[in-house]
């Protein structure tokens, strides 16, 4: 979450075997407590009627389903970042 002005990296790269990219913030970073729970459905940081708490738990999920891995790194008032690695062979999504 950034307040007011940040900045927002997207980096993209690959390795013979995956495709990464890497979405690093300027925002306000994530506690430690909080860290261990952001993959979990419905959990969220924001106050009643301002999402439901989905969007990682889901994106973990789908990430996961084709073989890969979504990671993050967070310092409290630095910032975070999320990491995502995709195997190039698609392993493991399921057919249509």
């Amino acid at each position: 979450s950034i307040e007011g002005h940040g900045d927002i990296v997207i980096h993209t790269w690959h390795t013979p075997e995956n495709v990464l990219a890497s979405i690093t913030d300027t925002g306000c970073g994530i506690t430690g407590e909080n860290l261990a729970k952001i993959w979990d459905p419905f959990f969220t940081t924001k106050e009643p009627g301002v999402g439901i708490g989905l969007g990682l738990s889901i994106s973990f999920d789908i990430v996961r389903k084709y073989g890969g891995e979504i990671t993050v790194e967070s310092r409290e008032g630095e910032g975070s970042t999320f990491t995502v690695r995709l195997p190039l062979s698609g392993g493991g999504a399921e057919d249509g």
